[in-house]
Parts: structure tokens; sequence; C-alpha cells
């Protein structure tokens, strides 16, 4: 593949990106409603996923929060880090996690 034709594939797929966050953001499609998605998948309440701790069911909760907040709503680690109050490592970690078990288990946000 030569230069110019990856610099179109990845204005391609920033594009894309950058469409779907907006379409989810128009949809309102926030950090509250994926707590909501994801108490809902993993059946633990959503106080539960924003407290502290490393039980198997929370992390696994977390990391979805985490690649879905990312990823598909574009909110920085950073903030992330903060709401959950972890290191920008840990959310990265976490984004990293929830990406595979998400594919893993074909589950999506919408």
């Amino acid at each position: 593949m030569g230069e110019s034709d990856f610099v179109s594939e990845v204005l391609i797929k920033t594009k894309e990106s950058s469409e779907r966050r907006y379409a989810l953001k128009a949809g309102g499609i926030d950090v509250e409603f994926v707590v909501k998605r994801v108490s809902a998948l993993l059946n633990i309440s959503e106080e539960n996923i924003w407290r502290e701790g490393k039980a198997k069911g929370l992390v696994r909760a977390r990391s979805f929060l985490c690649f879905w907040a990312v990823r598909e709503l574009g909110i920085s680690m950073a903030a992330m880090a903060s709401r959950l109050n972890i290191s920008t490592v840990a959310v990265s970690k976490s984004v990293a996690r929830g990406a595979e078990i998400a594919k893993n288990d074909g589950l999506s946000l919408d």
C-alpha cells in the first residue's frame, strides 16, 4: 500500500469514527446511558459500576464502560480516570480489556 493510500484509509476511518460519535451523541447516548447498558448486560447495579474494587464482575463492567465511553463516545481517558478515581493507565488497560471482551462475546453499545 502506498503512502497516499494509507493516508486516505486513515482519513476515511477517522471520518467514520467521528460520524458514529456524533450519531450516538445526537441520539442521547452518553456515559450514563453506557452505565445503564452495562448494568443491564451484566446484571450489576449502576451504583456498583461506579464503586472502587477489583471483584471480577466489577472489573468486567468497568472495562465495558471504559471501552465504550472512550472508543465509541470519544470521552478522554483522563476524564474517565477522574470519574472512576483510577489512573489513566488503568483506564487504558480497561479499554483494551473491554474491547477484547466485547469482541469475544459479540457485544455492542447499541
